[in-house]
């Protein structure tokens, strides 16, 4: 599961320092317990297990915060819902964050396809996430572009299909192989709007702590990392 872009690995050890101290702040005024410095270096010298139970319980606080958020803004996760497979119209939703590049957002692609092929009632809502550099953000420009001439759905497919990292090369090759005028779909990747939509898309991974590709929100849950079909109806079903 590739990690977003902004994760940036230079800033790791820096700010695993500020989340342990921050969160042995936090777990202990959970728990309403003052301590002074020395306090908290005993509290964490007297079992090496403390540390995993704060970070487990700040984890787990996190996690509640970020469901809460999901069903407070369920319907801006559901706008822009035009970038859909499967049923328009369909009661079971499905929405996932992916990007071009993600080889195990490629490996999700066949069984989401199975999943609306057997199941008529589903739809699922794409969002464009392009994490992984510069191509990534190409190919995520060239689909929502490829709208405009009513052809997102066979970019989108072409795009998942292909074999390493994707160039504008490929994206012209993809155009004429689909009945897409190029030099439309390039001077419409260069839009404003379609930048907004990539940058929605970034705040409301934001929102609810997408760590990478791909993610997906069924039942207004939030599963992180690749799923199979079986699964995902699994979750579909589940109405709890």
């Amino acid at each position: 599961m590739p990690s977003l872009k902004k994760n940036l690995s230079g800033r790791v050890i820096f700010l695993l320092i500020i989340v342990i101290t921050l969160s042995i702040a936090i777990y202990l005024a959970i728990n309403n317990n003052v301590m002074k410095e020395d306090d908290v270096v005993k509290f964490l010298m007297q079992d090496k297990n403390n540390l995993t139970k704060v970070l487990d319980k700040i984890d787990r606080l996190e996690n509640s915060n970020y469901q809460k958020k999901i069903y407070k803004y369920y319907d801006e996760f559901i706008t822009n819902d035009e970038f859909f497979i499967g049923n328009k119209d369909g009661e079971k939703i499905v929405i996932e964050f992916f990007d071009y590049n993600c080889g195990y957002c490629k490996r999700s692609f066949p069984e989401l396809m199975e999943l609306i092929s057997e199941n008529k009632d589903v739809k699922v809502i794409l969002k464009e996430l392009p994490v992984l550099g510069e191509s990534s953000v190409l190919a995520s420009k060239a689909a929502i572009a490829s709208k405009k001439q009513n052809k997102y759905f066979l970019m989108h497919q072409e795009l998942m299909n292909l074999s390493g990292k994707i160039s504008i090369n490929d994206i012209k090759d993809i155009s004429e192989n689909i009945g897409i005028n190029y030099e439309q779909l390039k001077s419409d990747m260069n839009k404003d709007e379609t930048v907004l939509l990539i940058k929605e898309s970034y705040r409301l991974a934001d929102l609810i702590g997408v760590r990478g590709t791909p993610a997906f929100i069924i039942n207004k849950k939030l599963i992180p990392g690749a799923i199979g079909k079986d699964e995902m109806l699994k979750i579909l079903k589940n109405d709890k």
